[in-house]
């Protein structure tokens, strides 16, 4: 059944966002880049005045992670991530001369303290612990612009994060702190949510 409503009301992610943003000349931070493919989409669709992308791209011991992007389950995991830093350089080289992309190769958390610009758009692909998406999402809620939008990928999934996306999202939505201007369910297929600042 599941797969029936998601071959049926499956849903862009970037068609879904375009549907609530799409401002000229606008500042965009993607927070979780492991190897830049939806970086690009996001760049050649909004073509931002300025595209950050953060990622500590490396690797955790703890059990907890095995089964995610960066557990390090085989022990050459840290290699692995250092070669899709290396990628997404070499992927948006010219960009980054330009100065139309930033490559922050740091935590979320550390980016945040040092950050003193403000974003129309935020997509929140990091660590999906609800810990770690809670800050995310309330970091991001100080650098946000007026009318600006924060994107959350894989609400309403679980996975080895369990349910952690979604709970933070909810909590934020329960202490209306945010509001939503999308989100998944079986007909409008995506596992994202699209949130406005209260």
């Amino acid at each position: 059944m599941k797969k029936i409503f998601k071959k049926l009301f499956s849903v862009d992610r970037i068609e879904l966002i375009s549907k609530h943003f799409n401002l000229e000349d606008s500042s965009i931070l993607e927070i979780g880049v492991h190897r830049g493919d939806f970086s690009k989409e996001l760049f050649e669709y909004f073509n931002p005045k300025k595209l950050v992308l953060v990622d500590p791209w490396i690797t955790f011991d703890d059990p907890e992670y095995n089964h995610s992007f960066y557990g390090n389950i085989s022990k050459d995991g840290q290699s692995i991530q250092d070669q899709y830093y290396q990628e997404v350089v070499n992927r948006f080289s010219n960009e980054t001369q330009k100065h139309k992309i930033e490559i922050f190769r740091d935590t979320s958390d550390n980016f945040f303290k040092a950050n003193d610009t403000k974003f129309n758009l935020i997509y929140i692909d990091g660590n999906h612990l609800c810990d770690f998406v809670k800050k995310d999402i309330l970091n991001s809620l100080k650098f946000l612009k007026k009318n600006g939008v924060i994107v959350l990928d894989d609400y309403r999934l679980t996975g080895w994060w369990r349910d952690g996306v979604t709970e933070a999202v909810d909590y934020f939505i329960k202490n209306k702190k945010v509001n939503f201007l999308a989100k998944h369910d079986i007909f409008n297929y995506h596992h994202q949510c699209i949130l406005s600042k209260i």
